[in-house]
């Protein structure tokens, strides 16, 4: 540190080393480090790689990889594509749709051919007496709706299997729920889509509960919010009253 005739220390210090006009320099001196590294052949550089001397450890530094960077296809892309050429190949029955049946005529004859292959017989139209006879077993029962089903495209609910004890019977779900258009009605996607109503069930251990329409909903909600406001005001004319009395 300089001292002044005065004996007043200032806070300048001397530096050692030789001041540089180019601030660039700096990075000059680096680029030029750099450059100062031999490089070495490349045998040798596979020979100590394989050897096992080359022990340096290089920069965890990541890669930010892109699409570009990749040759090929994805593996996934590439299995999808495979199994789909398998399923391609697959014969798949779909047999379930909803306009196979559309007439009454069309729904007879397909009652008719199941009933004809259950029983190993020809029932020539529908008012042959044996559709009125009931089931003799289960198996019979299954065959039927199988083919009845298979032949109709629609299945059948268990609860109705259930109930359903002649192929005439059958007849009539199918004309009162497919034929009549009900069942188009229904979109699965849609929620409420299904309508109940408490005389499709008749037992007492069952209770149906309407969905209430939005236009009630909102009229319920007005006639409520009337109430409470009618109520808060005859709170508040009472109120009034009782501080008069004790004023």
């Amino acid at each position: 540190m300089l001292r002044s005739s005065s004996y007043v220390s200032t806070g300048r210090f001397l530096h050692v080393s030789a001041r540089r006009s180019d601030f660039m320099s700096w990075f000059k001196r680096k680029e030029d480090s750099k450059s100062n590294k031999t490089s070495r052949n490349t045998k040798d550089v596979i020979a100590d790689i394989e050897s096992g001397e080359n022990k340096t450890k290089g920069s965890s530094s990541k890669l930010k990889l892109t699409e570009d960077s990749f040759v090929g296809e994805e593996a996934a892309a590439v299995n999808h594509a495979k199994r789909k050429v398998l399923v391609a190949q697959v014969p798949f029955n779909k047999w379930l749709s909803s306009k196979k049946v559309s007439t009454a005529e069309a729904l007879d004859q397909a009652i008719i051919q199941a009933f004809s292959a259950l029983n190993s017989g020809t029932a020539m139209s529908i008012d042959d007496e044996s559709l009125a006879v009931p089931f003799s077993n289960l198996v019979n029962k299954f065959h039927f709706t199988k083919s009845l089903q298979a032949s109709t495209g629609v299945l059948v609910p268990d609860y109705q299997l259930t109930r359903l004890k002649t192929p005439l019977e059958f007849r009539d779900f199918y004309l009162r729920e497919i034929v009549s258009g009900k069942l188009a009605k229904y979109k699965d996607a849609e929620p409420g889509a299904i309508d109940l109503d408490s005389s499709s069930y008749t037992a007492e251990t069952v209770h149906v509960v309407k969905q209430v329409a939005p236009q009630e909903q909102r009229k319920k909600l007005s006639n409520i919010l009337s109430e409470v406001e009618s109520l808060d005001r005859q709170n508040a004319r009472e109120a009034l009253k009782s501080a008069r009395r004790v004023v």
